[in-house]
């Protein structure tokens, strides 16, 4: 009798049970920054004991389910969204500890960069005037490696295999269909998935470009039903189909041709639907998560009764969180040996193999490969390394393999400044680059223009020695007429009639200082020329300017860096210059108009020490707020020259504004001052802010004028000038556009007015 009871009481319970264990898939949709809403809704789940099995998504929705299948767990995802690595991944920004400032050559003011190749000139030329793509691709190609490298180790490149079952979509615009990632490397599946057009540049996957995902299917539930056929859906839907475009909205238009129209319905017997329904979050909002997080947990919240009641079967959230350390706890750490090169020759390989290890058999970490990878992407003849990391589970070691593209090996440029100030530029350049077993360039680059004229020509090698060596060698004619400088929108301004003349030949050896620094040593010779009047009442006709000619020779110790995410008008970053130089030379002078004792016989032999420290920096106070400060003090022994406009002509400059560098102010020159500056700047947009910059000038010894027209020192900082300017700048990729006012304090009412278009960059001079 007992027995039989015990009989039915089983069959009884297995009746009771289903048959299977209820099996749920999650289907994210894309749509940007809006995809955050999604961990939210994961979120609510686990807190609840919701079961997922599956995932799927497309674009934002592929990046949330990559993590979430992978092992990361809502916060995980809260705290990665939320870092400065994921800001830098998404604006393209390098950590300023990655920033090879060895390899960096002088800013140049292209509007324009083509590119052409002399093996094929007439049918590979590339204009680089606008970039590729909005974000750049140096740090997200990195990224993806370091993300989901490990992930598609221990899955041994099956999605099947991850902590939760995982597909993605992404579309192949050439054959027009989408293409459905079940497996490979993770990264490429998720990366291909998220290249939205000209937002971020796309990858190549057997030999075709892969783009967005939600060009063809941005809501991937029939993927969920084909691949897992799960016994009921949770479905996000984020974003919608685009709207009907209007005449002037480009951005619209471009969306309505290239997107195609996904269906965001799910059957009420398939799943439950959440739709969220945005008007001004834009895609890169990313930091409005805790908005977007809420939105999507508390929609799910309201729903959890309906979806208890759907989804009977339940996951303890602590055993869960157990499994996924676990999980996560069996990846392969990142070690390094063998390194796989395509798209360089042999001796290109050996150059790149050298910034990663000195032998084939030795071990390298994965900050060896961050240091390297962007010491790489510091050199200008690469423009492109695609990573991926290969795991060898014989010896737990991974292979590295580098896509590498290389820039051809002509660059040719445009560009220049043009200003109602007068300074009107027009730059011309061209370098030839060669990769080897070392890099190796020469460039000619020429201004011309109202008020600055030069020819430079320039060769640089870098030798991939134990300590990387660059030797440069510089060679530069130019010319800086102040007398030409039209003074539009100008009030109260002396006229100054004088100009610069110089050559020189300089040779110059540099060695890395940390990444974001370099030790440069330098050695040349310099012939400088000053033309002048001595005085403001000038008969054009009749009177001739009087000449100081300088033959220098000289060398100098550096110290330098430059983090600053502009050529000009910087708002990040830091820049610092600490330079020690020692000059000899002798000094001629030739009168004009004015009266020489000397007779055309005065020359000056003297050997002085210059010492000068520069810094500029940037400090982010909030999102919209930046502080950034100036300082420069200058010292140098220099004896007179033969007469006091000479000798300012000769003394150090303070000019820490643009507008300064080209107007001759006497009052903010010195042979020794300190100067500092303050500049708060709003930004209204990434492209678009107001800057006020406040500057100080105190020289320790005034250089004063007496009444025979002779230099002498006046009493110990016994006067202070000032020099203030406020300015409206637009950052495009091209240039700058600035509208500014300024006024300084000496000499009197001393205000100018002025726009500008384009950077106003000089080549260095031989005395800095």
């Amino acid at each position: 009798m007992n027995k039989i009871v015990s009989i039915l009481l089983c069959l009884c319970v297995l009746f009771a049970l289903p048959l299977k264990a209820q099996k749920v898939g999650l289907v994210l949709s894309g749509g940007g920054a809006k995809g955050i809403t999604h961990i939210g809704i994961i979120r609510a789940l686990e807190e609840n004991n919701i079961p997922i099995d599956y995932v799927a998504g497309t674009s934002m929705g592929a990046i949330v389910g990559a993590l979430y299948a992978m092992g990361y767990s809502p916060d995980d995802m809260e705290r990665l969204i939320k870092s400065d690595d994921f800001k830098r991944w998404y604006t393209g920004n390098i950590e300023e500890q990655y920033i090879y400032y060895f390899k960096k050559n002088p800013p140049t003011p292209e509007f324009v960069n083509v590119r052409v190749s002399l093996k094929n000139p007439l049918q590979k030329v590339k204009a680089q005037f606008l970039p590729s793509s909005v974000v750049d691709p140096l740090q997200m190609n990195f990224a993806f490696l370091q993300l989901f490298g490990q992930a598609t180790a221990s899955c041994h490149n099956d999605f099947d295999r991850l902590f939760i079952p995982f597909r993605c979509v992404a579309s192949d615009v050439y054959n027009k269909r989408p293409i459905i990632f079940r497996k490979g490397d993770l990264g490429d599946a998720v990366r291909a998935s998220m290249s939205f057009p000209a937002m971020f540049k796309p990858i190549e996957i057997d030999s075709v470009l892969v783009y967005d995902g939600g060009i063809y299917n941005n809501f991937p539930t029939n993927v969920m039903m084909q691949d897992f056929h799960p016994d009921i859906m949770i479905g996000s839907a984020v974003s919608s189909n685009p709207g009907k475009p209007k005449d002037d909205d480009i951005m619209g238009q471009l969306e309505n041709m290239i997107m195609q129209k996904t269906d965001y319905s799910m059957p009420d017997s398939l799943g439950i639907l959440m739709t969220f329904k945005y008007t001004d979050v834009n895609l890169m909002d990313f930091n409005r998560y805790d908005e977007l997080h809420d939105i999507g947990y508390n929609r799910t919240i309201q729903l959890m009764d309906t979806i208890k009641m759907r989804i009977s079967r339940r996951v303890n959230y602590r055993q869960l969180e157990k499994e996924r350390i676990a999980y996560k706890s069996r990846m392969p750490e990142f070690r390094f040996r063998k390194i796989e090169i395509e798209g360089a020759n042999e001796q290109q390989k050996r150059y790149i193999r050298k910034e990663f290890h000195s032998s084939e058999d030795e071990i390298f970490s994965f900050e060896d490969f961050r240091s390297g990878y962007f010491r790489l992407m510091s050199d200008n003849m690469i423009s492109e390394i695609i990573p991926h990391a290969v795991y060898n589970a014989s010896d737990h070691t991974f292979d590295l393999h580098l896509k590498v593209k290389l820039e051809d090996d002509l660059s040719l440029r445009v560009g220049g400044n043009v200003s109602s100030n007068g300074a009107n530029q027009i730059y011309i350049g061209a370098t030839y680059q060669n990769l080897n077993n070392y890099s190796k360039e020469v460039s000619l680059d020429g201004q011309l223009g109202q008020i600055y004229n030069n020819l430079q020509l320039s060769g640089r090698i870098d030798l991939p020695t134990h300590i990387p060596t660059s030797i440069r060698l510089i060679g530069s004619l130019s010319s800086f007429d102040y007398y030409k400088q039209e003074k539009l929108f100008t009030k109260g301004n002396s006229p100054v009639f004088s100009k610069k003349k110089e050559k020189f030949v300089k040779v110059l050896l540099s060695l890395p200082f940390l990444n974001r620094q370099k030790a440069e040593f330098s050695i040349g010779v310099g012939d400088l020329q000053d033309e002048y009047f001595q005085t403001n009442v000038i008969d054009f006709n009749n009177d001739q300017s009087d000449c100081s000619h300088y033959t220098i020779f000289g060398g100098s110790v550096a110290l330098e860096g430059n983090t600053l995410d502009s050529r000009q008008y910087a708002t990040a970053g830091r820049k610092e210059r600490l330079v020690a130089n020692i000059y000899t030379g002798q000094e001629r002078f030739e009168a004009g108009s004015s009266v020489d004792p000397y007779d055309g016989e005065y020359k000056y032999q003297q050997s002085w020490l210059q010492l000068s420290y520069e810094m500029e920096r940037y400090f982010p106070l909030s999102s919209k707020f930046v502080l950034g400060n100036y300082i420069r003090a200058y010292y140098s022994s220099r004896n007179f020259s033969h007469n006091y406009t000479a000798t300012m002509m000769q003394a150090g400059e303070f000019s820490p504004t643009a507008h300064s560098k080209i107007s001759y102010n006497e009052a903010f020159r010195a042979n020794q001052f300190i100067g500092a500056g303050l500049m708060p700047i709003y930004q209204f947009t990434p492209v678009f802010h107001a800057r006020l910059e406040l500057y100080g000038f105190a020289p320790i010894f005034p250089i004063l004028r007496d009444d025979k027209s002779q230099a002498h020192y006046g009493k110990l900082f016994s006067r202070i000038e000032y020099l203030g300017e406020l300015s409206l700048v637009v950052k495009l990729p091209f240039g700058a556009i600035g509208a500014y006012v300024n006024h300084y304090s000496s000499p009197k009412n001393n205000w100018n007015f002025g726009l500008t278009l384009g950077w106003q960059i000089f080549n260095s001079r031989f005395i800095e």
